[in-house]
Protein backbone atom coordinates (compact mmCIF):
# COMPACT_ATOMS: atom_id res chain seq x y z
CA UNK A 1 0.00 0.00 0.00
CA UNK A 2 1.47 3.46 -0.82
CA UNK A 3 1.17 6.85 1.45
CA UNK A 4 -1.77 8.25 -0.88
CA UNK A 5 -3.51 4.81 -0.09
CA UNK A 6 -3.34 4.91 2.96
CA UNK A 7 -4.52 8.39 3.43
CA UNK A 8 -7.51 7.63 1.64
CA UNK A 9 -8.42 4.67 3.82
CA UNK A 10 -8.52 7.37 7.05
CA UNK A 11 -10.40 9.78 5.41
CA UNK A 12 -13.19 6.33 4.80
CA UNK A 13 -12.56 5.54 8.21
CA UNK A 14 -12.94 8.78 9.56
CA UNK A 15 -15.33 10.14 7.17
CA UNK A 16 -13.73 13.72 7.14
CA UNK A 17 -11.92 14.45 4.06
CA UNK A 18 -11.79 18.17 5.09
CA UNK A 19 -9.05 16.86 7.48
CA UNK A 20 -7.17 16.02 4.19
CA UNK A 21 -3.33 17.32 5.32
CA UNK A 22 -4.13 16.77 9.24
CA UNK A 23 -4.76 12.62 7.71
CA UNK A 24 -1.04 12.92 5.80
CA UNK A 25 0.51 14.25 8.60
CA UNK A 26 -1.20 11.51 10.93
CA UNK A 27 -0.18 8.67 8.71
CA UNK A 28 3.71 10.01 8.46
CA UNK A 29 3.27 10.77 12.61
CA UNK A 30 1.94 6.66 13.43
CA UNK A 31 5.01 5.13 10.32
CA UNK A 32 7.34 7.08 12.55
CA UNK A 33 6.16 6.36 16.28
CA UNK A 34 5.99 2.62 15.66
CA UNK A 35 9.40 2.47 13.82
CA UNK A 36 10.91 4.63 16.66
CA UNK A 37 9.42 2.45 18.98
CA UNK A 38 11.23 -0.61 18.48
CA UNK A 39 14.68 -1.28 16.26
CA UNK A 40 13.30 -2.93 13.35
CA UNK A 41 15.32 -4.68 10.81
CA UNK A 42 13.83 -3.14 7.99
CA UNK A 43 14.98 -0.15 9.94
CA UNK A 44 18.75 -1.03 9.37
CA UNK A 45 21.39 0.03 7.64
CA UNK A 46 25.21 -0.85 7.27
CA UNK A 47 28.13 1.24 5.64
CA UNK A 48 31.55 1.93 5.74
CA UNK A 49 32.65 5.48 7.54
CA UNK A 50 36.39 6.45 6.48
CA UNK A 51 38.50 7.30 9.08
CA UNK A 52 42.06 8.73 9.04
CA UNK A 53 44.14 5.88 9.39
CA UNK A 54 47.13 7.53 11.05
CA UNK A 55 44.82 8.58 14.34
CA UNK A 56 43.75 6.60 17.00
CA UNK A 57 40.83 9.12 18.43
CA UNK A 58 38.98 11.03 15.82
CA UNK A 59 35.40 12.38 14.79
CA UNK A 60 33.20 11.68 11.69
CA UNK A 61 29.98 13.62 11.54
CA UNK A 62 26.96 11.70 12.01
CA UNK A 63 25.19 13.13 8.52
CA UNK A 64 27.30 10.45 7.12
CA UNK A 65 24.91 7.76 7.85
CA UNK A 66 21.46 8.74 6.09
CA UNK A 67 18.22 8.98 8.58
CA UNK A 68 20.30 7.84 12.00
CA UNK A 69 18.68 7.46 14.69
CA UNK A 70 20.87 4.93 17.02
CA UNK A 71 23.45 2.99 16.29
CA UNK A 72 23.20 -1.48 16.63
CA UNK A 73 27.39 -1.52 16.20
CA UNK A 74 30.46 0.35 15.39
CA UNK A 75 33.42 -2.01 14.77
CA UNK A 76 37.14 -1.48 12.85
CA UNK A 77 36.06 -1.88 9.40
CA UNK A 78 36.35 -5.60 8.30
CA UNK A 79 37.61 -7.08 12.05
CA UNK A 80 35.66 -8.24 14.42
CA UNK A 81 37.00 -5.80 16.87
CA UNK A 82 34.04 -4.09 18.13
CA UNK A 83 33.73 -0.42 19.89
CA UNK A 84 31.18 0.10 23.12
CA UNK A 85 30.01 3.59 23.80
CA UNK A 86 31.37 5.45 26.59
CA UNK A 87 28.68 6.27 28.97
CA UNK A 88 27.91 9.81 29.93
CA UNK A 89 29.10 9.18 33.20
CA UNK A 90 32.74 7.87 32.85
CA UNK A 91 33.35 10.86 30.15
CA UNK A 92 35.21 12.92 32.54
CA UNK A 93 36.22 9.80 34.43
CA UNK A 94 40.04 8.30 34.48
CA UNK A 95 39.22 5.46 32.40
CA UNK A 96 40.64 3.63 30.12
CA UNK A 97 38.97 4.95 26.82
CA UNK A 98 40.32 2.97 24.23
CA UNK A 99 37.52 0.82 21.56
CA UNK A 100 35.24 3.59 22.96
CA UNK A 101 32.68 5.78 21.34
CA UNK A 102 30.07 8.44 22.39
CA UNK A 103 27.97 11.21 20.30
CA UNK A 104 28.44 14.88 20.77
CA UNK A 105 26.15 17.04 19.22
CA UNK A 106 26.50 15.95 15.28
CA UNK A 107 29.49 14.59 15.54
CA UNK A 108 30.58 10.82 17.08
CA UNK A 109 34.28 10.59 19.08
CA UNK A 110 35.98 7.34 18.53
CA UNK A 111 39.08 6.01 20.48
CA UNK A 112 40.52 3.28 18.40
CA UNK A 113 42.66 0.51 19.71
CA UNK A 114 44.40 0.03 16.74
CA UNK A 115 44.61 2.61 13.93
CA UNK A 116 42.56 1.73 10.69
CA UNK A 117 41.11 3.41 7.60
CA UNK A 118 37.41 2.58 8.43
CA UNK A 119 34.76 1.97 10.68
CA UNK A 120 32.13 -0.34 9.85
CA UNK A 121 28.87 0.68 11.28
CA UNK A 122 25.22 -0.90 11.71
CA UNK A 123 22.89 1.78 12.75
CA UNK A 124 19.12 2.15 12.62
CA UNK A 125 17.38 4.68 10.80
CA UNK A 126 14.33 7.17 11.76
CA UNK A 127 11.47 6.98 8.18
CA UNK A 128 11.58 9.37 5.24
CA UNK A 129 8.52 11.30 4.87
CA UNK A 130 5.78 10.20 2.66
CA UNK A 131 4.11 11.96 0.28
CA UNK A 132 2.27 11.01 -3.15
CA UNK A 133 3.11 7.21 -4.03
CA UNK A 134 5.79 6.38 -1.83
CA UNK A 135 5.75 3.77 0.09
CA UNK A 136 7.23 2.34 3.45
CA UNK A 137 7.67 -1.18 4.37
CA UNK A 138 4.88 -1.18 7.47
CA UNK A 139 2.24 -0.01 4.96
CA UNK A 140 2.84 -3.13 2.79
CA UNK A 141 3.10 -6.11 5.71
CA UNK A 142 0.82 -4.07 8.01
CA UNK A 143 -0.78 -1.24 6.88
CA UNK A 144 -4.17 -0.88 9.26
CA UNK A 145 -1.88 -0.75 12.38
CA UNK A 146 -1.12 2.64 10.71
CA UNK A 147 -4.38 3.52 9.23
CA UNK A 148 -6.11 2.57 12.55
CA UNK A 149 -3.80 4.67 14.67
CA UNK A 150 -3.96 7.71 12.16
CA UNK A 151 -8.19 7.59 12.46
CA UNK A 152 -7.58 7.18 16.06
CA UNK A 153 -5.45 10.30 16.20
CA UNK A 154 -8.49 12.15 13.84
CA UNK A 155 -11.02 11.32 16.08
CA UNK A 156 -9.22 12.38 19.22
CA UNK A 157 -9.01 15.67 16.90
CA UNK A 158 -12.55 16.03 16.11
CA UNK A 159 -13.55 15.38 20.19
CA UNK A 160 -14.90 11.52 19.03
CA UNK A 161 -13.57 10.00 22.24
CA UNK A 162 -14.84 6.49 22.34
CA UNK A 163 -13.84 5.99 18.37
CA UNK A 164 -10.53 7.28 19.35
CA UNK A 165 -10.54 4.74 22.12
CA UNK A 166 -11.37 2.00 19.86
CA UNK A 167 -9.40 2.52 16.84
CA UNK A 168 -6.49 3.47 18.90
CA UNK A 169 -6.84 -0.16 21.33
CA UNK A 170 -6.89 -2.17 17.69
CA UNK A 171 -3.83 -0.30 16.32
CA UNK A 172 -2.10 -1.34 19.21
CA UNK A 173 -3.22 -5.30 19.11
CA UNK A 174 -1.86 -5.03 15.42
CA UNK A 175 1.69 -3.32 16.71
CA UNK A 176 2.01 -5.79 19.37
CA UNK A 177 1.65 -8.57 17.01
CA UNK A 178 3.52 -7.20 14.06
CA UNK A 179 6.77 -6.06 16.65
CA UNK A 180 6.76 -9.78 18.28
CA UNK A 181 7.61 -11.02 14.63
CA UNK A 182 9.83 -7.88 13.20
CA UNK A 183 12.47 -6.71 15.93
CA UNK A 184 16.13 -7.01 16.06
CA UNK A 185 18.78 -7.33 19.24
CA UNK A 186 20.89 -4.58 19.91
CA UNK A 187 23.43 -6.30 21.67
Amino acid sequence: MNFEEAVAEVKLTTKRPDKLNLIRRKVNAAISFFSMDSNFKRDYAEQTVTLNPLEYTQSFALSLLPRFRNFHYLKLAGTKIFLKVLPDDELFKKCNNSSRYYIAGDDVNVSLPELTAGLDVGYFKYPATLTGEDTHWMLDMSPYMIIDWASAEIFKDIGDDKSFRDMRATARELYLAFRKNQEISTQ
